[in-house]
């Protein structure tokens, strides 16, 4: 979790995208869910006459029940006028909503975007600013190829992190909250019997994708070594080609070229094969909903309405839609944490050279330059010990060893 708050933290001021982002999307998702709720009155319109028990009934229920509300707006209508005209209010109650869903869908998405452009331009450039701060000999004992993998390939992953936590933590689980609620509002005792494959399709779906934060590291660690073997292949090419290497440089490169799409095939499948299994399970239950709530209503057990009832189906075919789309996130989460984990140990590499806090700042050089007692390594191999020399202004010295 400490990986993770850091990588939200490159998304300050995340208030500024969130909260419009919250916003729109509970407006996209009201009218959404509405939607689905306008099946009853087309059902009702064109199937069922209404009689002056009906809308009495509706009436009761309509001082707590927006959808009963409407449903007494639309019988009102069929009573002083007629079907088709309440038919016409409807058709255009859908077109007007249809539009507002999408109208405010866009504007979320569109928030999502900035907050992603947002969150990539502060991880890019913090990383890059990490690297042109570290001391040159860090350079020697890492591969080009994998540092040019972190800030290139491992933060556009990253990115998706932050996105993915706004669906995760409100837009999804929000989603299902107003099409539970719509449920449950229906029939109470079919909505308990169908919420059974939540917990169910949520065991499998964790089993699935349990290894993939690890797979995901293993292939940003084999792609940057790509990268580097590469870079390496093209910056020596004449030595290559001079000492007749070219078969084995290639043999090499397909090594680990195999390796890394054999990662991505494992992952793929695991991440592919969680839609497949939430959806099998989600239309089990319809079916098992439609036998069952069919049944109550062929047999007279049960008040629930057949209007009703097609609005209860075609609300719960909608429910697992939310619950794939967070299984999607979480995915996408633990990739980008394997990929974070990588660009962050980059961040944090503290360069060995460093100025002292009382170094005095020259703004003109006109003497010469003194060295006293200086040491130089080459990682545990010591070159220069306790060299002391001056260097007059304008002139050159060259040190040279055995």
């Amino acid at each position: 979790m400490k990986t993770y708050f850091r990588l939200i933290s490159f998304a300050k001021p995340i208030e500024k995208f969130a909260i419009p982002y919250i916003i729109t999307t509970l407006f996209a998702i009201v009218f959404n869910t509405f939607l689905f709720t306008l099946l009853g009155p087309i059902m009702n319109t064109l199937f069922i006459q209404p009689c002056d028990d009906q809308v009495n009934a509706v009436a009761k229920d309509a001082s707590w029940n927006p959808m009963s509300m409407f449903n007494e707006y639309i019988e009102q209508i069929i009573v002083k006028h007629d079907e088709i005209y309440a038919l016409k209010i409807i058709c255009i109650a859908v077109i007007i909503t249809v539009f507002l869903t999408n109208f405010f869908r866009y504007f979320s998405q569109r928030y999502m975007e900035d907050l992603r452009v947002h969150t990539l331009l502060n991880l890019r450039r913090s990383v890059f600013e990490s690297v042109m701060n570290l001391h040159v000999g860090y350079f020697n004992n890492e591969r080009k190829g994998d540092i040019i993998s972190k800030v290139a390939n491992d933060v556009q992953v990253v990115q998706f992190t932050v996105t993915n936590t706004l669906q995760v933590i409100f837009k999804e689980p929000l989603q299902l909250i107003f099409f539970v609620a719509v449920l449950i509002s229906i029939s109470l005792k079919l909505t308990l019997f169908s919420l059974l494959v939540i917990p169910v399709s949520g065991f499998l779906i964790s089993k699935i994708v349990k290894r993939l934060k690890q797979q995901s590291t293993q292939a940003h660690e084999s792609f940057a070594k790509m990268i580097g073997f590469l870079d390496e292949a093209l910056s020596g090419i004449k030595i290559i080609k001079a000492f007749n290497a070219t078969f084995r440089i290639k043999q090499k490169f397909q090594e680990e070229n195999e390796f890394y799409s054999s990662l991505n095939r494992k992952m793929a499948r695991r991440q592919q094969s969680a839609s497949p299994v939430s959806q099998t399970l989600g239309v089990l239950v319809v079916v098992f909903i439609l036998l069952y709530g069919g049944t109550m209503i062929l047999s007279g057990n049960s008040d629930l309405e057949p209007g009703k009832f097609v609005i209860y189906l075609a609300t719960f075919s909608q429910v697992m839609q939310p619950i794939k789309a967070i299984t999607d996130s979480f995915s996408g989460i633990h990739s980008g944490i394997a990929a974070g984990e990588r660009v962050l140990g980059l961040i944090d590499t503290k360069p060995e050279l460093v100025n002292k806090p009382d170094a005095t700042t020259l703004n003109d050089f006109n003497g010469k330059l003194s060295l006293k007692n200086v040491s130089f390594n080459y990682g545990d191999k010591e070159v220069l010990k306790n060299i002391s020399l001056e260097i007059e202004k304008g002139k050159t010295v060259a040190l040279v060893g055995p």
